[in-house]
């Protein structure tokens, strides 16, 4: 516990000087869109614990809609059909979610198709934040996939992808600036950082520990404060995660929604029940910080 004191006092006095290129408004609610980096954080809550901590008093929302193995094609979130139906899904989540900030991490997956794929991969993004900005209106963060660890004993087919994630990065960078939209740069923030990792590109718990301040020096935050200050936050928000993970990916949807919804249907309506659920661990949250 002390080596982590540490280790966060360091990295909280490193990133100070952030530069702001995200300022949350007071009462946001902010979507964590992308793949499997942001999927596990809601079993891990470092990521959000840091934002959350970096936007104190802010009583900003957050959900996690992130799924793994995801693009911005939306292929991950289709069930049974075409990536067109995981795509329609999303749309209708973004319209009633009503976020008024979407962070959108996508490369990591794509960037495995290698510089070949840059064109598509980048068609496919404008679409994607086209959809989240007609159906919502929400601004659009696009943030870097992150860096992938550097181990070839471990990990020798990932022998310089990191040049690979460089150049996807590099592409993000250059879309985002062509649609005046705001870049954050977490592969550069966490780049030649020793991680663990399971596989050199899934991260472990102690991983987004480390991870995490980077990824609010990326957003140009910084905070005063560690978790370690504030120990009961963090569970907090995987109480409130679960919940929320609950209720926009319940078990047996087919038979909630879909195509047997004919037989079990009727217990369809007891999912917005998990909304006060959500709302009371949020006040928790949120009752962590004065306002100021």
């Amino acid at each position: 516990m002390f080596y982590r004191l540490l280790l966060f006092t360091g990295l909280a006095s490193l990133i100070a000087a952030a530069e702001p290129i995200w300022t949350p408004a007071k009462n946001e609610t902010v979507v964590l869109l992308g793949d499997t980096f942001f999927e596990r954080d809601y079993r891990q809550g470092h990521l959000e614990t840091a934002l959350t901590l970096a936007t104190a008093g802010k009583n900003i929302r957050l959900r996690n809609l992130g799924w793994s193995g995801d693009t911005p094609r939306c292929e991950s979130r289709s069930y049974f059909g075409p990536p067109a139906e995981g795509f329609d899904r999303l749309r209708k989540q973004l319209a009633e979610i009503k976020p008024t900030t979407v962070i959108a991490c996508y490369g990591a997956v794509d960037a495995f198709n290698g510089e070949g794929g840059i064109p598509s991969f980048i068609k496919s993004y404008q679409a994607l934040i086209q959809m989240i900005q007609s159906s919502c209106g929400a601004k659009v963060v696009l943030m870097s996939p992150p860096a992938v660890v550097e181990d070839p004993k471990r990990f020798p087919v990932l022998v310089r992808h990191n040049d690979q994630r460089a150049r996807y990065s590099n592409s993000i960078r250059e879309f985002a600036v062509s649609q005046s939209l705001v870049y954050a740069d977490l592969f550069g923030c966490m780049k030649g950082q020793t991680l663990t990792s399971i596989n050199g590109v899934t991260f472990t718990d102690e991983d987004y520990e480390k991870i995490a301040p980077f990824f609010i020096q990326s957003l140009g935050l910084s905070s005063k404060v560690t978790p370690q200050q504030h120990p009961s936050l963090r569970d907090a928000i995987l109480a409130k995660n679960l919940l929320f993970f609950q209720r926009w990916r319940p078990q047996n949807e087919i038979y909630l929604f879909g195509s047997r919804k004919h037989e079990q249907g009727k217990n369809g309506a007891e999912i917005p029940q998990f909304d006060p659920l959500i709302a009371e661990k949020e006040q928790v949250i949120f009752g962590t910080f004065p306002h100021p």
